[in-house]
């Protein structure tokens, strides 16, 4: 086997530094992430009375076959506990289901305030794009970093990834808008009538900012070269959106049946 010198450390293989307070970020945010999303699944089945759907199916697969991968991927190779092959497959494999799932997730609880199946439509062809557009030339990208000694390859991987990650953050921020937009509708209908209504939909409203603020704070770490952290980073604050989507779905509930 191959393995290449990258151009940004820890894209092929372990963290070669020597900071302590790095190796227990990195040690700390991932079993933070793994616990979660071990919490989640639990969560998913207590919360959930039938076990079907969308929102169900998306939140589940997102934990179990999105983060739990990831996080176990990059542990391996940011620690170097395993051939390179593995972590290489679990991360990027887990990194696809992950951000998916969690487009998916927001693109279920659309339906709760939003009726116009044109828009359901648009957005969900949007998300099988962008999965075939931006996923399969990841995952070429993630195994040529690793196996072609070829310093261009490595560049167009290190490029991708920017790509990638701004675009997923522009469908998560259309999809949020959609429902921020529509939500702020449900408002007026009824400004002074429901005050627990009205509560309800500024709960919404401030978890979807907090999604959009982390989605932000990646793309921070992202475009000033902060691979690893920003990497360890991605993987925490998916299990917190995700986690996040649970007080979505109460709060959602409680709306629909109090309309």
């Amino acid at each position: 086997m191959v393995v290449c010198e990258a151009p940004v450390q820890g894209i092929v293989g372990a963290y070669t530094g020597n900071s302590f307070a790095l190796q227990a970020t990195i040690a700390s945010l991932l079993g933070c992430a793994l616990y979660s999303a071990l919490e989640l699944i639990v969560l998913v089945f207590t919360i959930f009375q039938k076990y079907h759907g969308l929102y169900f199916w998306s939140l589940l697969v997102s934990a179990s076959l999105g983060v739990i991968p990831d996080a176990l991927g990059l542990l391996l190779k940011y620690f170097e506990l395993a051939p390179i092959w593995i972590p290489v497959t679990l991360s990027t494999a887990g990194w696809a289901i992950m951000v998916t799932g969690q487009s998916l997730v927001l693109y279920s609880r659309l339906h709760f305030v939003l009726l116009d199946r044109r828009i359901l439509h648009f957005i969900l062809g949007m998300i099988i794009f962008d999965v075939i557009l931006l996923q399969i030339p990841q995952i070429i990208a993630s195994y040529g970093a690793v196996y072609v000694c070829d310093r261009n390859f490595q560049t167009f991987f290190n490029k991708w990834e920017k790509v990638q990650l701004t675009v997923f953050f522009v469908q998560e921020i259309i999809i949020s808008t959609f429902f921020i937009v529509q939500t702020t509708r449900l408002m007026r209908l009824y400004p002074t009538q429901s005050t627990r209504r009205a509560n309800i939909l500024y709960q919404l409203l401030a978890i979807n900012f907090i999604i959009i603020m982390m989605d932000i704070s990646l793309l921070a770490l992202e475009y000033t070269g902060l691979y690893i952290t920003q990497t360890v980073l991605k993987c925490f604050f998916y299990t917190v959106k995700l986690k996040l989507e649970i007080a979505v779905l109460s709060r959602l509930a409680t709306f629909v049946q109090s309309h």
